[in-house]
């Protein structure tokens, strides 16, 4: 570059040199512009910020009847947020955060954009990545009603522990008011039933460990068509439910936002009808049969250990044909990658009759649980395929499909994802 520069210089005279050589140093220092132009922004940036928080505080503070629910978890929150939605839609006039606006900037755009001042209940997704992120959300919207999902091995990457993803969650039933405040915890997590709850009346449920759970789900029936179960109530009531949704994971959100729903005073009748209509949320646990007679789950959204096994037990029950799994392995669980897929691969030959592995990342780990489980029982006899695109698992699946399998799709499947 130093040459060249010269030999234009020399050919073009000197004011053509330095312009070359000022355009040399604007490349080689372009990331320290931006970086300083970044930190001179920010200020702008935290005032203009500021200025809508207030706006959304203004708008909040004159709707001082609006119900606000808020809904946290590792994982199952979003879709407990629909299926709540769709539910207090029967009886009330209702706004929820949309897709993931799960952040505080989410959520003061939704105010500021979407909610209207006839709205009666507003649903708040919250989501965090690090302690005091939901804290935040909280303080701006003051919810009186919240729901803790899940606690569980997700974002360890930036959580370090799951303690503290614990903290983080619960700082939503830390905030909620002593007056009318309600929580809403799921007990089949050991750190939400193990995290005591003394500020507010909290109200606990269950599908799979219903021992201090008010509500329990039960009698759960998977089909190709949906699921059916059963409610019981601390007052000794069982409701039967039909939704078109499965999995245990669907039935604890569905349970959580029934619970809510008959707290708000919303009919029995309502609820049960909402239920039966409630559409499957997409890439989370979503079931449809392809004209070829082949039955696809996609469960392609951020798989977790909790929600990968559960879909391996909804593929298990798929007994018509065959059961496929691809899956490219679960990702962000820190320290205990390579464990949690390993046994994400026992399950997987539990549950499946073949497995296509996409891509190398957690390739070794899931291969070598299939293995291990293959040594230990001598009926498992999963037959792994690994394949290093989405793309290639696609041409696969074409040549192997006959009609009557089930394809699970456990997580992301991008062709980026090595």
């Amino acid at each position: 570059i130093v040459v060249s520069t010269g030999i234009v210089g020399w050919k073009y005279g000197k004011g053509f040199e330095y312009a070359a050589v000022a355009s040399l140093c604007v490349f080689c220092f372009s990331h320290l512009f931006s970086m300083s132009a970044n930190w001179l922004l920010k200020p702008v940036e935290k005032h203009i910020n500021n200025g809508y928080y207030e706006d959304a505080e203004r708008i909040l503070r004159s709707m001082p009847d609006l119900k606000i629910i808020g809904v946290t978890g590792s994982y199952g929150k979003t879709s407990t947020k629909h299926y709540l939605n769709r539910i207090l839609s029967e009886h009330f006039d209702v706004m929820m955060t949309p897709g993931s606006y799960n952040t505080t900037m989410g959520v003061i755009r939704t105010v500021r954009e979407y909610l209207k001042p006839y709205n009666e209940v507003f649903i708040v997704e919250m989501g965090a990545k690090q302690i005091g992120d939901i804290k935040e959300i909280c303080d701006l919207v003051h919810p009186s009603v919240g729901i803790v999902t899940a606690v569980g091995e997700q974002h360890l990457e930036s959580f370090k522990s799951i303690e503290n993803v614990q903290r983080t969650k619960f700082e939503l039933i830390d905030s909620l008011p002593s007056d009318g405040g309600l929580a809403v915890i799921n007990d089949d997590f050991p750190y939400v039933a193990n995290r005591p709850v003394s500020n507010v009346e909290c109200v606990r449920y269950a599908v799979s460990n219903p021992g201090n759970a008010g509500y329990v789900a039960t009698d759960i029936t998977y089909t190709p068509a949906g699921t059916q179960f059963t409610v019981r109530t601390p007052q000794g009531a069982s409701l039967e439910f039909s939704t078109r949704l499965v999995g245990e994971c669907n039935v604890s959100n569905l349970l959580a936002a029934v619970i809510v729903a008959m707290r708000l005073g919303v009919p029995e009748d309502k609820i049960r009808y909402a239920v039966g209509q409630i559409e499957q949320v997409e890439h989370r646990l979503n079931m449809k049969r392809t004209p070829g007679g082949v039955t696809i789950i996609d469960d392609a959204f951020n798989s977790n250990p909790t929600g990968s096994s559960m879909a391996l037990d909804v593929l298990a029950m798929m007994t018509q044909g065959r059961r496929i799994v691809v899956t490219p392995g679960m990702i962000e669980l820190g320290d205990r990658q390579e464990e949690l897929n390993r046994n994400f691969g026992q399950k997987i030959a539990a549950s499946a009759d073949i497995a296509i592995v996409v891509g190398e990342y957690n390739r070794e780990a899931i291969v070598d649980g299939i293995n291990e489980s293959k040594e230990k029982d001598a009926s498992s006899a999963t037959e792994v395929h690994t394949v290093p695109t989405f793309l290639d698992s696609q041409s696969l699946l074409g040549s192997i499909l006959r009609p009557g399998d089930t394809v699970l799709y456990e997580n992301d499947l991008p062709d980026t994802f090595k």
